[in-house]
């Protein structure tokens, strides 16, 4: 019998993928070769899959994590809210059985606590990551940051795995 492999999420620059809005990518290699061969990794990147393209321009948060909108760094008239509103709902609703997520620290839609909202100096979380903690309070989540070291990634692993259990 084979045994299926823990399904996490990963934001896909994470795993090489080139994606961000100017083309590149941010590997994380220590995650993706730790972990790769004990977890099915499901990437997404809800920029790029919600149409705004590579590249784009760069877009940030304003307001505050409570009421928010998601504009164009350079040109503020670029309001991509509603695109990636619409996205994350529609992602969470088919994503399955999943047993954890990693998404890319600092993003405007994956940034789980340290994205910034510009103009107020606060941080909080990116449009598809808040959405997707809202979902799945107990789901295990972490930004790429917080897994910088061997015990935090094996304490990761534990939590997918105390998540679920069973995989099938």
């Amino acid at each position: 019998m084979k045994i299926r492999l823990p399904r996490v999420g990963i934001s896909a620059c994470l795993l090489g993928e080139p994606v961000r809005y100017d083309g590149q990518h941010k590997y994380a290699a220590q995650i993706v070769e730790s972990l790769s061969d004990v977890v099915s990794w499901v990437p997404l990147c809800p920029e790029t899959e919600a149409g705004l393209g590579v590249p784009r321009p760069p877009v940030k948060l304003i307001g505050s994590p409570d009421s928010f909108r998601v504009v164009g760094v350079e040109n503020p008239e670029l309001d991509v809210t509603a695109t990636l509103l619409e996205y994350s709902r529609q992602k969470i609703q088919k994503l399955g059985r999943i047993s954890g997520f990693i998404l890319q620290s600092r993003s405007p839609s994956c940034g789980l606590k340290s994205t910034p909202f510009r103009e107020s100096g606060l941080l909080g979380a990116g449009v598809f990551a808040g959405m997707l903690k809202h979902e799945f309070p107990e789901l295990p989540v972490a930004e790429d940051v917080d897994l910088d070291s061997a015990d935090a990634l094996d304490e990761f692993l534990q939590r997918v795995r105390r998540y679920d259990p069973n995989p099938r």
